[in-house]
């Protein structure tokens, strides 16, 4: 503070000194005391306004980076909630109390078929959506004062899509918007589809052979006494029939089990040609009665582990094995090879059967789908086989090739994934399984 004030006193001495310097001592003292008074309260004022301002500046400073760091958040939360719109696969729109657009997402111009380039906010939604029931219900959301739903056929050129629009109030303390959400029901619709059919295919069945074993018993409680040898034979297809609904009933656990994904499964390395030497072993004598040859590679020398399921991976060989002999007339062949692929080891089950055409190549993995139906109940299938072969190979990240032609024969390929630390494609031996299907 001296510092400051030693100036201002010096100043004010010399000027005192040189005014009364024939005035008496102790007036030149007073004097001296008043200009060091009045010197000191001028610089107490200049500090204090000084310190205001500081004082302010800072206050300023402080306001400032907290509105820079509110506004920054809000724009960060604007942003990701922008980008939440625009990744949206529903539509979103926004409708002011007179029905003009204050919000509509990319997803809502695609689900309504919305093709204008021109500006779309602000304008009427009347004017702009022209579907008479998503109007009406716009209307009535307003005029009655609660949700609506309705489920319309919105038609873009050679699409049709099913829209399912929900239209709701916003009440705010300003006033009262209207939010449509608008969501594809394609997907929904034919997941319901393939419920239905589901059900009617179990349905037509089972019904089949809870038929026949109707009739049989029927005829053997007429013919037990008559005709002892008749009941026998009636007996015996009451048999069969059992183990065919035994069987269904079976593979219809399997495909679910499938369809679950990898929740039912434990995945871990496994040999495959231990899994092949398995499947082989139980479906020789079914290819001897047959007369067909079913043969495989050497196996020596090749170290074919995949990552896979053991039983998953034995239900995918028994289907493949078994519908090769199926569809296989007597004499045939059936063989079976593994192949080193990139990352992969391929399960390859060939035949020189009746095969399959190409219209039907696209289907046959569909449940219940047979390639022959009036023959497949002869040859004992279910029409699962392939869909539980199918769901168990993509579950296990696996995938699935098919080749075939009519009167050629077929050939599936099932690639399983390898260990992380193995390659399969480097060189095989010469005792490699099997041989490149062509």
């Amino acid at each position: 503070m001296w510092q400051l004030l030693g100036p201002a006193v010096i100043v004010a001495a010399v000027t005192l000194a040189v005014s009364f310097s024939s005035a008496p001592p102790f007036i030149v003292m007073i004097a001296l005391l008043s200009g060091i008074v009045t010197a000191a309260i001028s610089w107490s004022r200049e500090r204090a306004r000084g310190d205001r301002a500081d004082l302010i500046a800072r206050d300023t400073r402080h306001a400032l980076k907290s509105w820079r760091d509110r506004w920054q958040l809000l724009h960060a939360e604007t942003r990701q909630n922008a980008s939440v719109l625009l990744q949206m696969t529903d539509g979103v729109i926004v409708l002011a109390p007179d029905r003009s657009i204050l919000l509509l997402n990319p997803a809502s111009r695609r689900l309504l078929g919305i093709h204008a380039k021109d500006k779309l906010l602000g304008r009427s939604f009347p004017e702009v959506v022209r579907t008479p029931e998503i109007v009406k219900a716009v209307r009535d959301a307003v005029d009655r004062r609660r949700p609506q739903e309705v489920t319309v056929e919105v038609s873009d050129g050679s699409v049709v899509r099913p829209l399912r629009v929900l239209v709701d109030r916003i009440e705010t303390a300003e006033e009262s918007n209207l939010l449509l959400t608008i969501r594809d029901e394609t997907e929904a619709r034919r997941v319901e589809e393939m419920r239905r059919e589901f059900v009617a295919n179990v349905s037509h069945e089972l019904k089949t052979p809870l038929a026949a074993i109707k009739g049989y018993a029927e005829t053997v409680e007429v013919a037990i006494e008559d005709d002892p040898q008749a009941a026998a034979h009636f007996m015996k297809q009451i048999h069969v029939e059992c183990v065919r609904l035994e069987r269904l009933v079976a593979d219809m656990m399997q495909l679910a089990r499938a369809q679950a994904g990898r929740t039912n499964l434990r995945m871990a390395e496994l040999a495959l040609g231990s899994v092949v030497a398995e499947s082989i072993k139980s479906y020789q004598p079914v290819a001897n009665r047959k007369r067909i040859e079913l043969s495989v590679g050497d196996a020596d020398g090749v170290d074919a582990t995949v990552i896979a399921d053991r039983e998953a991976t034995l239900t995918i060989v028994n289907n493949l094995i078994g519908n090769a002999i199926r569809y296989t007339p007597e004499g045939g062949h059936v063989r079976v090879a593994v192949r080193a692929e990139p990352r992969h080891w391929a399960l390859v089950v060939s035949d020189d059967g009746i095969g399959i055409s190409q219209s039907e190549q696209e289907r046959i993995f569909e449940r219940f789908y047979r390639v022959e139906k009036t023959r497949e109940s002869a040859r004992g299938g279910t029409g699962l086989g392939l869909s539980i072969v199918k769901n168990l190979t993509l579950a296990q990240g696996g995938e699935l090739k098919l080749h075939s032609s009519p009167g050629q024969g077929s050939t599936f390929e099932v690639w399983l994934p390898v260990p992380a630390n193995a390659s399969p494609s480097m060189p095989l031996p010469d005792s490699a399984i099997g041989e490149h299907a062509t």
